[in-house]
């Protein structure tokens, strides 16, 4: 089940600390939205599956807004296209290599950056229960166990 307010989360910091990054270098990255993903990982919980949709979940809510802003400083401003595309795109031969890049570019980091987030609280949560002493719950039958 999706939990949007993670999402939520992970926009936030993602449109919060681009904004700083534009402010402060007039650049834009997409290193805000990796940020975002991972942020939106954790909040969903300790599954790396649900902190890789919430990654990508994140990544696509911050492209729609990016994408036309991009577009859109470039046409009226001339501005350079975003960390690191700008150095991948001279390597390129086609429009389709182009667009296959950009799109995996936008969605496998956040993905992998929302399961860190997750695998990230799940350590969290064990160091947290063990510095507590309380036990570590016991997983249920079928459930394997961690090592």
């Amino acid at each position: 089940m999706t939990r949007w307010r993670a999402v939520a989360g992970g926009f936030a910091l993602a449109a919060s600390s681009e904004a700083l990054v534009f402010i402060a270098t007039g650049r834009v990255t997409l290193v805000g939205g990796l940020a975002g993903s991972a942020l939106a990982g954790y909040l969903a919980g300790d599954e790396p599956s649900e902190g890789a949709w919430h990654g990508l979940l994140t990544a696509m809510a911050w492209g729609i807004v990016l994408i036309p802003g991009l577009v859109a400083m470039s046409v009226v401003t001339d501005a350079p296209l975003p960390f690191p595309i700008e150095f991948l795109l001279p390597f390129l031969d086609s429009a389709g290599e182009a667009t296959t890049m950009i799109l995996l570019s936008a969605s496998l980091p956040n993905v992998a950056a929302g399961a860190l987030g997750s695998l990230t609280r799940a350590q969290d949560e064990r160091t947290s229960d063990q510095s507590n002493g309380r036990p570590t719950p016991r997983p249920a039958d079928g459930e394997p166990e961690d090592a």
